[in-house]
């Protein structure tokens, strides 16, 4: 089994790269400061408050997500369990964990009224905002599901493409779906504005890897397997989430970062 933390790692600077089109950017991480700056310069003190808020952060309930860094929702809103899911299609540790756990989730949780998911996607990896765009312009056609089970069952295919787009066009006919209208989508830039929006959600529950996911407002790591996700799920239902048995897959104390991936941050933060 590969580490929990995929090909996914968080780290506080410089902010990941990401890459549509094969381009790698550090401009989330730009915007974000120079929001912050702005907001410090008007508000003083009480402006910058907070475990580093982008200025603008939205203010939401504990357990919650901002709805413009949402992908994906569904279920009924009087669940008692709240499932947030932190994904990126090019980790490869996502697409065994959404292999396994998203069909009983859904199944068993969701259609049952028990849960509620929310799906933020994080783009820390050349091919993630493409793979992300494409997600939700399959979900405005009613394709979000098989193009989320598509993009993880393709993954070593797509993310190795030079025109990243075009291949998930390619697998948008597959679906069905008006292609035209799939290509618009897929160029609009709200896409990253939704990311960067995700990028913010993550400092709000610390999430510095991928996949991840918070329950009742208690966060998660790792490919886990789904029957120990389902002692969590009914400890929520419960209102004991203590009483979940400790997770089979644990997760380090200190921060792992990969040389190589470290380089290729700095690299991006310098503008190489």
């Amino acid at each position: 089994m590969a580490p929990w933390w995929c090909s996914s790692v968080r780290v506080s600077h410089p902010p990941c790269p990401r890459g549509g089109h094969g381009v790698r950017r550090a401009a989330a991480g730009i915007r974000a400061l120079r929001a912050l700056a702005a907001a410090c310069a008007l508000g003083g003190a009480a402006a910058c408050a907070g475990e580093g808020r982008a200025a603008a952060d939205e203010r939401v309930p504990p357990g919650e997500v901002a709805p413009a860094a949402v992908a994906h929702r569904e279920g009924d809103a009087a669940a008692p369990v709240h499932v947030v899911y932190f994904a990126d299609y090019v980790c490869d540790d996502c697409a065994r964990f959404s292999n396994e756990a998203m069909a009983p989730l859904r199944r068993d949780w969701v259609n049952r009224k028990r849960a509620r998911l929310t799906v933020v996607d994080l783009a820390w990896h050349r091919g993630s905002v493409d793979g992300s765009a494409a997600s939700v312009c399959a979900d405005e056609q009613g394709q979000f599901w098989p193009m989320h089970t598509l993009l993880f069952e393709r993954q070593e295919i797509w993310k190795r493409e030079a025109d990243i787009p075009a291949k998930l066009t390619q697998y948008a006919a597959k679906l069905g779906v008006d292609t035209a209208r799939f290509a618009r989508c897929l160029g609009e830039a709200r896409h990253r504005d939704r990311l960067d929006a995700a990028e913010a959600t993550t400092r709000r529950y610390a999430v510095r890897g991928t996949p991840a996911f918070v329950v009742n407002g208690k966060l998660y790591y790792g490919s886990q397997e789904w029957a120990w996700v389902e002692q969590v799920l009914a400890a929520a239902e419960r209102g004991q989430p203590d009483s979940a048995p400790p997770p089979p897959f644990k997760v380090p104390t200190k921060r792992v970062v990969d040389s190589a991936r470290l380089r290729e941050l700095q690299d991006s933060a310098a503008g190489r």
